[in-house]
């Protein structure tokens, strides 16, 4: 399946990708499709890291971290998705 890069738009899960010193300083999105994409450290990336485990739908561009080819994601937009209770 071939990658795409530029602006997209998915649901998924923050969570940790990397720790330093006991402290998480990168975060990830699992997505809904089981594709990862690492979060950029812009203003809202930063912003981010206080909704570990939160479920959100993200929107930005991406791209491919020189580093280690590993999926990134300049997000634009993040929103947290709150899931529905159909037993009530």
């Amino acid at each position: 399946m071939k990658k795409k890069f530029g602006k997209r738009k998915f649901k998924g899960i923050i969570t940790p990708f990397t720790w330093r010193n006991g402290i998480v300083v990168e975060i990830s999105i699992q997505t809904t499709g089981e594709e990862e994409y690492i979060v950029e450290h812009n203003e809202t990336g930063r912003e981010m890291l206080s909704f570990l485990h939160y479920p959100v739908e993200v929107s930005g561009t991406i791209k491919k971290r020189v580093s280690d080819n590993k999926m990134m994601i300049s997000v634009d937009k993040c929103v947290t998705i709150i899931a529905e209770n159909n037993d009530e």
